[in-house]
């Protein structure tokens, strides 16, 4: 162990160099991209559903994201450390599935395209990964090992894709998503760096100090917007970095730590197609009772949802990195669902749609109670039925054609 932890110490100061390297490269990229979406008329309108800042703001900003983070990966792959073949063939999927995500949300920025095309080049991205090598073949739950065989890559796409949608769905105010892809992937860095997965950490940190330089101009209120390209980007980017960070072995995946940290985003996600699906409305329509919504309408203003929400991000981190060091799963299991309880009693988040399942499942327990009493209604009683079919079977034996039964009277009780 000490000596695992002395050689990532002697990795720290070259680490730095990438994230240097990123960060400046997003602090000079953002305002040259906000430039040309401006020229380009690549702008979020204000609107009165969604869009409430005063007036027009560049989208695109991922594209400065990617350009930093990519020039950052670029760096380390040249310094020749953080597992250098590791980190070589890492980037060589991560770079052209980014770019690939990139132009698809970019498009969308550009078009406002519609939900299944959407969902159409996420998979793409997605497929891109999972056919590179960087699906999972084993998962580890709480100790298990469990084997995926062919499944393992539509289950990859599957993370993948949801990692993307819980990414953009939180992109709903000022500088959110890259706090919350800031948090996630500062963490992921410590948890990979603790397993000893340099190259993870390495990329997982250069994704962080290009958030980190984006993040000055998309700080409220926002000058430039992620869009798209930045929110499907961030998803992709984060959740190829959960898988590989958590590695036990060659494609053995340990869930906890990648689920957990993404906790926040996940239960937003899931709490809207529950929502949606239960109330009626079309999936792809969007609404202004995410999360951040919700805290806003409390009163909140946006710096203190930022904090509020970085800082739950970041306690389930806190959580995850903790089940790993101390190898204790059922832990960060625990602050997880703890938390998530606490913002549907505390009626913060997520009391809404408990609330229509239980309306949902009234629902589905009366109409079940009717059916039943329908069935029984339909069902003649025995006491009249029955002289009717004792006669009619009766007349069919010979000789007996002239006998009739009658009905008997019931008695009444004592």
């Amino acid at each position: 162990m000490d000596v695992g932890f002395k050689a990532m110490d002697s990795e720290i100061p070259y680490l730095l160099i990438p994230m240097a390297v990123a960060l400046i490269a997003s602090l000079a990229l953002t305002p040259v991209v906000r430039h040309v979406a401006w020229r380009l008329g690549v702008l979020a309108h204000p609107d009165a559903e969604r869009r409430f800042h005063p007036e027009p703001v560049p989208l695109c900003g991922g594209v400065a994201v990617f350009l930093a983070m990519t020039a950052g990966l670029t760096t380390a792959i040249a310094l020749r450390r953080f597992q250098h073949a590791e980190l070589y063939a890492l980037c060589g999927a991560i770079i052209p599935a980014a770019a690939l995500a990139c132009v698809f949300g970019a498009v969308d920025d550009c078009y406002n395209l519609r939900s299944r095309a959407k969902l159409l080049l996420q998979f793409t991205a997605a497929l891109v990964i999972a056919l590179a090598g960087y699906s999972v073949n084993f998962v580890i739950i709480f100790g298990y090992r469990v084997e995926l065989g062919w499944f393992g890559i539509p289950l990859t796409v599957f993370w993948l894709i949801g990692c993307i949608n819980a990414l953009n769905l939180i992109d709903g105010l000022d500088g959110l998503a890259s706090v919350v892809g800031l948090s996630t992937a500062t963490m992921m860095g410590i948890i990979a760096y603790n397993m000893g997965h340099t190259h993870v950490a390495a990329a997982a940190m250069v994704l962080a100090a290009s958030l980190a330089g984006f993040l000055v101009f998309n700080r409220p209120p926002a000058s430039v917007f992620l869009g798209d390209s930045g929110s499907t980007l961030i998803g992709l980017v984060i959740g190829v970095l959960g898988m590989q960070g958590n590695l036990k072995s060659s494609a053995t995946l340990s869930i906890t730590a990648p689920v957990v940290l993404m906790t926040l985003p996940m239960f937003d996600v899931v709490m809207a197609v529950i929502r949606r699906r239960l109330s009626g409305r079309p999936m792809a329509l969007g609404d202004r009772e995410h999360i951040h919504h919700r805290l806003l309408q409390r009163g909140w203003g946006p710096w203190q949802v930022l904090g509020i929400i970085g800082a739950l991000c970041l306690t389930t981190g806190a959580a995850a990195t903790a089940a790993t060091i101390f190898r204790m799963d059922a832990l960060a299991w625990i602050i997880a669902t703890m938390l998530i309880v606490l913002m549907i009693r505390l009626r913060v988040f997520g009391h809404h749609e408990f609330g229509l399942i239980r309306q949902f499942l009234r629902n589905c327990a009366t109409s079940f109670t009717q059916i039943v009493q329908a069935k029984q209604a339909e069902q003649p009683d025995p006491l009249e039925s029955g002289p009717q079919v004792a006669d009619e079977t009766v007349e069919k034996i010979p000789g007996f054609e002239n006998v009739e039964f009658q009905p008997a009277t019931r008695r009444k009780a004592a």
